[in-house]
């Protein structure tokens, strides 16, 4: 019976972004072409392609997923919101990374943006959307703590410029800097609002942090940037600590307040996204072999440490992980 509704929930995902993400991406392209033209400015193309690539998953894998607990799909208002947001997010990274403003003017555009006065097509841009979002979530208290913490875990992360970094801070950062960033998105979305639900959204983005942290190894080395999967020469630890997470994100997943059979259904389609950890994860353990531990990142060539997901190999790994997760099984890497 597993297999049966396993391979349903899977192909109906994949059948409705195939058809989907297409269309999401066109609308996507005409609102962020839209607001070049209102604010007579350019999108940078890494960070419009960004965009326009990134709402799209996001919306079909893990939006229309909580929204299907209570029996609908996201509608156009809730789809417009979660491009606004990718909007949102990927400029205030783009000022973190760049460090072209101070603090201070970060903390006013972020958290107080009606009395922020921008200098650059992006700071206007970023606390315009900002502003558009504060105004249309309902609970603006609850908001606005997120955004609070959001910010605050994203000025900790400058931290992880320090190679002194200790590895639980490390672990706290990514965590909440994850967390908080997905927990955003579940106030664009009309859905009961209790701690079980915010939870899980929060242990998700954890775990989505983590993920990305595994296929950006090379990246981060070479930018100087300590995450928890660059900083540890031993596989089992990496693993292991990635694993505890996935653990949380599970445990969350079985406190929600909703039928057992959505549950399965809403754990089969996001799936996919510790699939995505393990496959990384398999890669840094035929890295290390037999050896007691792996070479530091930085004497890996480039090709060691990406893991590229149009390989047939690599999928066909992605859903015997997926089917794995899904349905408790322990994986044994």
């Amino acid at each position: 019976m597993y297999v049966i509704i396993y391979c349903y929930c899977i192909l109906k995902l994949l059948a409705r972004m195939l058809f989907g993400v297409v269309l999401s991406e066109r609308k996507a392209v005409q609102l962020l072409t839209h607001i070049e033209i209102k604010f007579n400015g350019k999108f940078e193309p890494s960070t419009f392609k960004k965009i326009k690539k990134f709402q799209g998953i996001q919306q079909y894998i893990i939006n229309d997923s909580f929204a299907k607990l209570e029996n609908r799909y996201t509608n156009t208002i809730e789809r417009e919101n979660n491009k606004l947001y990718f909007i949102l997010a990927s400029l205030y990274d783009d000022l973190m990374d760049e460090n072209i403003v101070s603090k201070e003017v970060l903390n006013q555009m972020f958290l107080n943006p009606a009395h922020a006065k921008p200098e650059s097509f992006n700071e206007e841009v970023l606390i315009n959307t900002h502003l558009k979002l504060l105004n249309l979530v309902q609970d603006k208290e609850a908001y606005q703590k997120v955004l609070n913490n959001i910010h605050q875990a994203q000025i900790d992360s400058l931290e992880q410029l320090k190679n002194d970094i200790l590895l639980e801070r490390i672990l706290s950062i990514t965590e909440r800097k994850g967390g908080y960033s997905l927990l955003m998105c579940r106030h664009y979305i009309q859905m009961s609002a209790n701690e079980a639900i915010d939870n899980c959204w929060y242990q998700l983005g954890g775990m989505i942090q983590m993920t990305n942290d595994l296929y950006d190894i090379y990246k981060d080395t070479m930018a100087g940037i300590y995450t928890f999967a660059n900083t540890q020469n031993e596989f089992e630890k990496i693993r292991d600590q990635y694993v505890s997470q996935v653990h949380k994100y599970k445990l969350s997943i079985e406190k929600l307040a909703y039928d057992d059979s959505k549950k399965l259904k809403f754990q089969i389609k996001l799936s996919l996204i510790p699939a995505l950890g393990y496959v990384a994860l398999e890669n840094l353990k035929q890295l290390q072999g037999k050896a007691d531990n792996l070479k530091p990142f930085k004497d890996y060539a480039r090709k060691d440490l990406i893991v590229d997901m149009e390989k047939v190999k690599n999928i066909i790994k992605l859903i015997k992980f997926s089917y794995q997760i899904a349905k408790n099984k322990t994986i044994n890497i």
